[in-house]
């Protein structure tokens, strides 16, 4: 055995002894995600594998983390591009048509009886209360 830095101990057989760093715990982490994302883990499964990757001290036991990973089943997906939605069709009420409908024939007398300036104050009024009534 040898001694590291700080008293620390790495076995001379191999890498696996080796104090792994924070940076090797989030690549560990980050394929943990993606296999989840991919659908290979539930989400039981991504919060232990989680806790035991932030856990790991080194390179060995990272990779007991990573090998309980299940394989990738067939070619990777691709992503489906997003439909375009269409708007939706909105239909007109009834109370809509009878409102405008009063509107323009209120216009259009005041327009003969009072003139010009009056039809358009009472266009205008009457638009307002359609307006109102038509608030959701």
């Amino acid at each position: 055995m040898m001694t590291g830095p700080g008293g620390e101990t790495a076995a001379t057989g191999g890498p696996g002894g080796l104090r792994a760093s924070h940076a090797d715990r989030e690549r560990a982490i980050d394929a943990i995600k993606a296999a989840f994302v991919q659908g290979r883990l539930t989400t039981g499964e991504l919060d232990r594998l989680v806790g035991q990757a932030l856990k790991a001290r080194t390179y060995a036991e990272l990779d007991a983390v990573t090998a309980g990973i299940p394989a990738r089943s067939g070619p990777p997906r691709r992503p489906q591009p997003a439909r375009a939605r269409r708007p939706e069709k909105k239909v007109v009420s009834p109370a809509v048509c009878v409102i405008m409908t009063t509107t323009l024939a209120a216009g259009i007398w005041a327009g003969v009886v009072a003139g010009g300036a009056a039809a358009i104050i009472v266009a205008m009024f009457m638009l307002n209360l359609a307006a109102l009534a038509t608030r959701t």
